[in-house]
């Protein structure tokens, strides 16, 4: 058995940046363990930065000032730009074209924001990984290596058993940092149970992704290249938002157990002619039934039975028609479905079967908009795709330092509800680093 005083179980941007930290403040005997080889998430897919305390991050759920959240999102710049392949593509200095953009959103009743921004491309993301793992020199990783249980010992360290290659293994650490992700968020969730961490649920972000002719949002992306449009709707009060913008990118799939999720990414050496962008609406729920987890999985789960184990592609021609889109008709030349060539082979058929009435009007009534903004968005060819959710709903109470109410248990990054996205997560690796090197290592 290892013995650490640090184990931060999770690679990801909140992972590795705790441990940057750590390193940097003399913290030493330091792991980080992942199940996989290199992380899941933002670092390997398509790779955005947006500084802006306005994007990723809950200054609240912090407990930072606007301020210090841009300090740290400095700190963090400073470390990326170093990696040659990340280059900066939206410039907000002195940008009259933002302004006038954020004007006509405003006469629509639309809040739209401009961040400053950087970019890599998925075809860079292992390539970041290996630049961020060669800054840490003492730092441990078990890579490969699946945490299976936590539990706290008599003298108040915690045993951390792990199954690698097959093998058990077991280690033991004085102070745990969770970072799982989203795609570990579920088992920590078990974990903390057990260990008497508390959380409860918060909301998911749930929706479509919109491919379409490139040439339709080009204006708006030659500006901005991951515009951020944030609509309240007027019918149910319900705040929808665009997310993940990908200039000459291509929609793929996120793989889990039991289904698959719609994403997109863009590559940096090689663009398509479509952009595509999520459009998703977040979803809050009480008593009787708060568990989102379980309300996303449902609704993902009726996606893959509709699609046939893929999910669901309609034109939007045929979606304000209040047909299904078909094989037949997907790609018809009288009907202008050839502008836009769908990048990833969904199964053509109906959202509104898969998704609740509510988020579909939601959805609606925000494309609409949209599409008085930036003109040509509602093409015939238009195509959505579903279903896109994003599954930041398992939250931990921290204190200042992300300290859960269980002493020595740290958490931070989307997978624990701290952030949404690359910068935010990293924002909260460096807190919970700071916490745990001033309250258990610096006297």
């Amino acid at each position: 058995m290892n013995n650490y005083n640090v184990m931060i179980i999770g690679s990801g941007p909140a992972g590795l940046f705790a441990a940057l930290e750590l390193e940097r403040l003399g913290v030493d005997r330091v792991a980080v363990l992942d199940r996989r080889p290199y992380p899941a998430g933002g670092l390997l897919n398509d790779g955005k930065l947006n500084f802006d305390y306005r994007i990723g991050i809950d200054l609240e759920e912090l407990r930072i000032d606007a301020d210090a959240a841009q300090r740290l999102m400095g700190e963090i710049r400073e470390v990326f730009v170093g990696f040659p392949s990340c280059r900066q593509v939206t410039f907000i200095d002195g940008n009259e074209r933002i302004a006038a953009l954020a004007s006509i959103a405003a006469e629509h009743g639309v809040l739209f924001i401009a961040p400053e921004q950087w970019h890599w491309g998925t075809d860079n993301g292992k390539a970041v990984v290996d630049y961020l793992r060669s800054r840490l020199t003492k730092t441990e990783f078990l890579l490969g290596t699946a945490a299976t249980s936590i539990a706290r010992q008599d003298d108040g360290c915690y045993h951390v058993s792990c199954l690698h290659e097959r093998k058990r293994v077991s280690h033991a650490a004085r102070v745990i940092l969770a970072a799982p992700g989203r795609s570990g968020a579920y088992w920590f969730r078990d974990v903390a149970g057990k260990l008497d961490v508390r959380h409860n649920f918060g909301p998911i972000d749930v929706g479509i992704r919109i491919e379409l002719n490139r040439k339709f949002y080009d204006p708006v992306t030659e500006i901005v290249y991951d515009p951020k449009f944030i609509f309240k709707t007027s019918r149910h009060g319900d705040k929808v938002r665009t997310f993940c913008t990908n200039p000459g990118g291509r929609v793929r799939v996120e793989s889990y157990d039991r289904f698959k999720l719609v994403n997109g990414d863009a590559l940096s050496g090689r663009k398509t002619d479509n952009t595509n962008f999520a459009l998703i609406n977040t979803v809050s729920l009480t008593e009787p039934f708060s568990d989102t987890s379980e309300f996303g999985h449902m609704i993902a789960l009726q996606f893959h039975l509709l699609g046939g184990g893929r999910p669901i592609v309609q034109r939007v021609g045929d979606f304000r028609e209040g047909r299904r889109s078909s094989r037949r008709t997907f790609d018809s030349i009288p009907r202008h479905f050839g502008v836009c060539r769908a990048t990833y082979a969904a199964t053509p058929g109906d959202i509104t079967l898969g998704l609740p009435a509510r988020i579909i009007d939601n959805l609606w009534e925000s494309l609409k908009k949209l599409d008085k903004i930036v003109p040509g968005i509602l093409h015939p060819s238009t195509l959505l795709y579903a279903p896109e959710i994003k599954f930041f709903d398992t939250h931990f109470p921290t204190d200042e330092h992300l300290e859960t109410n269980v002493e020595g248990i740290f958490v931070a990054g989307d997978g624990t509800g701290k952030s949404r996205g690359i910068v935010g997560a990293s924002i909260s690796g460096l807190i919970a680093a700071r916490g745990m090197a001033a309250k258990y290592f610096h006297s």
